[in-house]
């Protein structure tokens, strides 16, 4: 019963999660000057990286990509933060960067906008069947 109950529980926060609206960018400029964001979403989005490559490994269409570059939403010690979070979740960042390398529909996509997978520090899918990278 306790399983059960910590499951719904999970589920449902998980639900609550997804229906939070997803960060947007102007489609009228280059993907490359991004999209503000909090720094926030970029930290849960690092920490969540070994689900997201999992999940991006099994995405077989990507309705849109949005780019947002860290460097405009990080300074000073929020910049450190990032920098100390990036370092101690490199191996799963570096698996979001094999997933969306193996993902020819999400790699097209961004090789379009000439983003260069090595410089993602963090991708999330959004409900709608977006995903937002994060970039340095």
């Amino acid at each position: 019963m306790r399983h059960s109950l910590a499951f719904a529980i999970l589920l449902a926060t998980a639900m609550a999660d997804a229906a939070k609206p997803a960060a947007q960018v102007d489609t009228s400029t280059t993907a490359s000057t991004g999209a503000k964001a909090e720094l926030g979403t970029v930290m849960s989005a690092i920490e969540a990286s070994r689900s997201t490559a999992t999940a991006i490994q099994a995405m077989t269409s990507v309705r849109s990509v949005q780019i947002i570059k860290v460097s405009e939403i990080a300074t000073g010690d929020d910049k450190q933060a990032l920098d100390r979070a990036v370092s101690d979740n490199q191996s799963d960042i570096t698996g979001v960067q094999a997933a969306i390398m193996a993902n020819a529909t999400l790699k097209k996509q961004l090789d379009a906008e000439t983003v260069d997978t090595s410089s993602i520090v963090a991708a999330a899918i959004n409900a709608d069947g977006s995903v937002t990278v994060f970039v340095r």
